[in-house]
């Protein structure tokens, strides 16, 4: 056999060496559908917790109902660390899944570069050759069209390899960007889910200390339920991470109700908003959000981060805006904190509003004119509330409403107003939850 035809079979041998259907392991069936039925199980019960609950705070403040509400409340967040538990392992069998089908695409790209290399060196024998020294070594014309038509079948192998090849690059690309997506996703849950224990812990400590000043008795508790608005003890526990980055409660109130009152929403929206979004970067200990916020920078947390994800777009924006900014406030960029990047995705968010410098240069000339200061700073709490409460109040916060925090909360969170992932409606329901405890202390 000929050189051509000898390539030529080394080609088609390379495409079709484990070239069948893309083929996964997924999650068995069985335990996705038990891990289902277990968070379908949990729902009905929060929705009868919630239901109960409803009807209790109806039926008026006394000692016997503020004691039954306080143990459905920790009830209701034992079963919801329950239901992130049970997402947060969905999610984990994504990342298994997800974390398959890249490796079976890379090699499965692999081997299409082997194959495009084999077809590659066929044709490039012969331009080097030339069709009168094939027809020299064929033996005969049958032998020398034979060679012909190989080589015609390879250009339009190569043709429908290079197609699948590109396919195959852009879905893998797909699936990385799926793939950290999700393992975002997971952190965050994992965050929020700790920020649940936190409350848990509150709740039964709340418990215990109704108890103990109560003593058991319904005068007692009726003095204490007069006395508790504006209870800056209350609103500590409340307030507990923004606390943490030295903004006290007392002061957070103030600024929240000024932003709040500025901006057409409510205050205790507003607090709880803040609360949570401090609580989910409250990790290992370590405070990276606050007024002395973050422990990143804004090269390796952001622009190096963006880099390495290939989102170049993104860490150019970014860039120029934080340094627009920072050039406007007369500030060294590379003195300023930003969170720092966390285990996935990308850091570079700035002051108590948590805000990136793209979504901060949208919003600064109504926080300017709110505040009188201008250019406004992202690390002034003052600038930061009302920037958050400007941005919460344009996504339906304003509305003050259920529905509209909701929706703004989402916004706030993922930039979705219709966000249906899990962490999405975790993070209102959390945050509509403690904006009711905060307004039975305000």
């Amino acid at each position: 056999m000929e050189m051509a035809t000898k390539l030529f079979a080394v080609f088609i041998a390379a495409l079709v060496i484990e070239a069948g259907a893309l083929f996964v392991h997924a999650e068995e069936p069985a335990r996705r559908a038990e891990l289902e039925h277990q968070l379908e199980q949990y729902e009905r019960e929060a929705a009868e917790l919630d239901a109960i609950l409803q009807k209790v705070q109806g039926e008026g403040h006394t000692l016997a109902n503020e004691k039954k509400q306080i143990e459905i409340e920790i009830r209701r967040r034992a079963l919801e660390i329950k239901r992130l538990d049970i997402i947060i392992r969905t999610t984990q069998g994504q990342i298994q899944e997800k974390t398959a089908t890249i490796e079976v695409l890379k090699k499965k790209i692999g081997r299409s570069r082997e194959s495009l290399a084999a077809g590659l060196l066929v044709l490039s024998t012969y331009d080097r050759e030339g069709a009168f020294l094939l027809l020299v070594k064929n033996a005969n014309l049958s032998d020398f069209f034979s060679s012909l038509h190989g080589l015609e079948l390879i250009q339009l192998n190569l043709q429908e390899a290079l197609g699948e090849f590109k396919e195959d690059k852009e879905l893998l690309e797909k699936e990385r960007g799926e793939l950290e997506e999700v393992k975002e996703e997971q952190q965050e849950l994992k965050a929020l889910q700790e920020v649940e224990r936190r409350f848990l812990a509150q709740k039964k400590k709340e418990k215990d200390e109704l108890l103990r000043l109560t003593q058991g008795k319904e005068a007692i508790f009726q003095k204490l339920l007069q006395s508790k608005k504006k209870d800056i003890a209350s609103l500590r526990t409340q307030l507990f991470y923004l606390e943490k980055t030295g903004i006290t409660a007392e002061e957070a109130v103030r600024l929240a109700d000024l932003a709040a009152r500025r901006a057409g929403i409510r205050t205790s929206f507003l607090l709880a908003l803040l609360e949570v979004e401090t609580g989910k970067q409250f990790e290992d200990g370590v405070i990276s959000v606050g007024t002395n916020l973050g422990t990143g920078t804004w090269k390796t947390d952001m622009y190096d981060c963006y880099i390495r994800l290939k989102k170049r777009t993104v860490a150019e924006a970014e860039k120029s805006a934080f340094f627009a900014l920072t050039g406007a406030l007369g500030l060294d960029p590379d003195r300023m904190p930003v969170s720092r990047k966390p285990n996935y995705g990308c850091g570079g968010a700035m002051g108590p509003a948590q805000f990136l410098p793209t979504t901060w240069r949208r919003f600064e000339s109504r926080v300017g004119t709110l505040t009188g200061h201008v250019p406004p700073n992202p690390w002034n709490p003052e600038d930061a509330f009302t920037a958050a409460a400007v941005f919460l109040a344009s996504a339906g916060a304003d509305l003050q409403t259920p529905a509209g925090e909701t929706t703004a909360a989402k916004t706030y969170l993922s930039g979705n107003p219709r966000c249906a992932k899990s962490i999405c409606r975790y993070y209102s329901n959390r945050i509509l939850a403690l904006a009711k405890e905060i307004d039975r202390t305000l």
